[in-house]
């Protein structure tokens, strides 16, 4: 009886991952630099440690551990430039978007949903006086919010009538990719495909503008397509426009992450979350706008004895510190050596200072 338990269990937890696996309840690793490495893990990845799976992969800390270790740590002198993060709410009993993957998880939606605030946090913290390049887009209801912290991104159509004008342009999802059946009059399919237009121009914004590849902190985009929930809801679970809209996600996606990589020279991450949320969920988000207007400089008075704020470290700390140290060492060292052949010397055999005064002597 008890040979058998520990089989029981490896069936329970393979279930378990299938299970989540054909739910569509999974992250896929769409891209990741070579540096950046996944295992296999039995344990499911909860929503909640997404945001701390990010910061990971950016060598940032993190207030609290990760409970998933399906990340290996790399080089500690590289990290991306770019990570990318698109959550997909998919239809139950309906297969997720098929997309180009390097791994796959299943997922664990736990009640905390997917909350980047604390990313956002420490990203602005750690970067204290300057201004990261941090992209958050949703539907809320008829409006398609982008929150950042540059004044560039509002330019992008944020209206239902705005966009329907925008994917009639040449260079639109809708003509760029194979829409089937889904009709742009419809305020459903409209919202769906103008959440993958929006993705596009925040591509198209980042790619105009060479300050935003070019600067010394990580960039973050993370991007939500809730419209297949609306499109079910319309016209069924199992119609043709369902169908259509997931084969148009799924191109869409993976053409926007060779987009990235092709962006970013290969230095981006770029993660698929699919997960079908429950009746009442909320996608916890951030107003990035706050969190990236800087503040008047306030003196820090430290006078208590458990204080837990944390000092600010520029980006080349690791670098800085690597080449401090070691020339340190380097210089302690060698002073070491010449102190030890001065108190070792021999006056009379070793220094020539000696021995030509001691010549002289002799002469006189």
């Amino acid at each position: 009886m008890d040979d058998r338990l520990p089989a029981k269990m490896i069936i329970f937890v393979l279930s378990i991952s299938l299970l989540s696996l054909a739910s569509g309840q999974k992250m896929i690793v769409a891209h990741a630099p070579q540096y950046v490495t996944f295992q296999e893990q039995g344990k499911p990845l909860p929503t909640s440690d997404v945001s701390k799976m990010i910061s990971h992969t950016l060598g940032m800390p993190t207030k609290s551990d990760m409970t998933w270790h399906g990340m290996q740590h790399g080089s500690v002198f590289k990290r991306p430039k770019a990570n990318v993060l698109v959550t997909v709410l998919t239809v139950e009993g309906q297969p997720g978007p098929m997309v180009t993957s390097k791994a796959e998880f299943p997922v664990e939606l736990d009640n905390a949903g997917v909350d980047i605030s604390e990313l956002m946090s420490s990203l602005n913290g750690n970067f204290m006086g300057k201004t990261p390049l941090t992209v958050d887009t949703g539907l809320d209801n008829s409006i398609f919010d982008v929150r950042s912290g540059f004044d560039v991104f509002k330019r992008i159509p944020n209206t239902l009538r705005r966009m329907s004008d925008r994917l009639m342009d040449g260079d639109s999802v809708a003509q760029q990719h194979t829409v089937g059946t889904l009709n742009s009059s419809i305020n459903t399919d409209l919202s769906l495909m103008g959440e993958l237009q929006v993705i596009q121009d925040v591509i198209n914004t980042v790619k105009s503008d060479e300050s935003f590849k070019s600067s010394g902190t990580p960039d973050i985009f993370s991007f939500t397509i809730s419209g297949l929930q609306g499109l079910a809801q319309e016209h069924g679970q199992d119609s043709s426009q369902v169908a259509d809209a997931g084969n148009l996600i799924s191109s869409f996606l993976n053409k926007m992450t060779e987009q990235f990589i092709t962006l970013y020279k290969d230095n981006v991450v770029v993660e698929i979350l699919l997960v079908t949320p429950p009746t009442g969920y909320v996608r916890k988000v951030r107003a990035l706008q706050q969190a990236t207007t800087p503040k008047p400089a306030v003196p820090i008075i430290r006078n208590e004895t458990n204080s837990k704020v944390a000092p600010d470290y520029d980006e080349n700390y690791p670098v800085m510190f690597n080449i401090v140290l070691w020339l340190m060492i380097f210089l302690a060292v060698s002073m070491l050596a010449v102190s030890y052949g001065i108190w070792n010397i021999d006056p009379g055999r070793d220094s020539i200072i000696y021995r030509m005064t001691t010549t002289r002597l002799k002469k006189d």
